[in-house]
């Protein structure tokens, strides 16, 4: 009898669910060197971390030092885009000296989904990386933000204007104003930029942050089920509406939001990804998020 089969359900459950880690953009404000946020956050209980800004400056081989001393995994890297594709090299080989094998590209902003044409060409950028990046042994993940749910203004006889050069920030405000006001249109996550870019890639794989999905309008869970066995890991987060036009959300504990926060939970069980990650983008006492995103995760039990 192996020890699955022997254990009780409650240690099988254990056992299957994804495992807890934290994005360290939570504790930036936390005066420390990176190697004594690693030992905090084990004291604390995860497993995992998710490195952010400060990882491009630390010591390597203190930052592996601190993971082997704890047992903490490296699970992902965050790194700009910009800096993958000028110094692809060199960020590789840090992430080999760590034991990290993830690197995540955060944030894109609007102006990369404005349009069918404009997503097809972060499409070929992206994939063409993620191929680089696999050569060097590591996988690529893009990282949601809310920007990639905002309408697709080619779907409304805006595409010619919004590929002409003109500022990100206008026609931003034009799918928003057009996310409000249309009636009828195609809410199914598909017809998104999301969804148009994980139909147009092949080799990238993609980090859902539930609360920015959830402050673009949509159900987490579809996101999910949209991307399969693409969905690499699952941040989770939480937003609150601060304005109605243009749009404006801030950062707050999950279960503090708009999010459905046990819903998602149940459906991250059920998901094939390895890893939770907690963040909280802005929290008032870091110290204290570090806590509370391990009783947050605990919850998926």
């Amino acid at each position: 009898m192996t020890r699955s089969e022997s254990a009780d359900p409650a240690e099988r459950a254990a056992e299957s669910r994804p495992r807890s880690a934290i994005q360290l953009h939570t504790l930036r404000d936390i005066d420390e060197p990176l190697p004594e946020t690693i030992r905090r956050v084990a004291n604390a209980g995860y497993e995992g971390v998710e490195f952010a800004g400060r990882f491009l400056d630390a010591d390597p081989h203190a930052v592996r030092e601190a993971l082997d001393e704890t047992g903490v995994e490296p699970v992902a890297a965050h790194v700009d885009l910009r800096a993958l594709e000028g110094d692809l090299e060199s960020i590789a080989d840090r992430c080999r000296r760590v034991g990290c094998d993830h690197v995540v590209i955060p944030h894109l902003g609007a102006g990369y989904f404005r349009t069918t044409t404009h997503v097809d060409g972060l499409a070929r950028r992206l994939d063409g990386l993620a191929d680089q990046v696999d050569s060097h042994g590591l996988r690529l993940s893009y990282h949601t933000s809310k920007d990639p749910f905002l309408p697709l203004l080619d779907r409304f006889g805006l595409g010619i204007p919004a590929n002409l050069p003109s500022p990100g920030f206008v026609w931003e405000l034009v799918a928003e104003a057009v996310d409000m006001t249309v009636n009828g249109g195609d809410r199914t996550v598909e017809a998104t930029g999301l969804g148009q870019l994980a139909f147009r890639t092949d080799t990238l794989s993609f980090e859902v942050d539930v609360g920015w999905v959830s402050a673009g309008g949509y159900d987490p869970v579809d996101v999910f089920e949209l991307l399969g066995d693409r969905l690499s890991l699952i941040h989770i987060a939480d937003v609150a509406r601060t304005r109605r036009f243009p749009p404006a959300f801030q950062s707050v504990p999950p279960g503090e939001g708009i999010l459905d926060l046990d819903r998602v939970l149940r459906a991250s069980r059920e998901a094939d990804v390895d890893w939770l990650v907690f963040e909280d983008d802005d929290p008032s006492d870091p110290e204290a998020a570090v806590y509370r995103g391990r009783a947050t995760l605990d919850r998926i039990a």
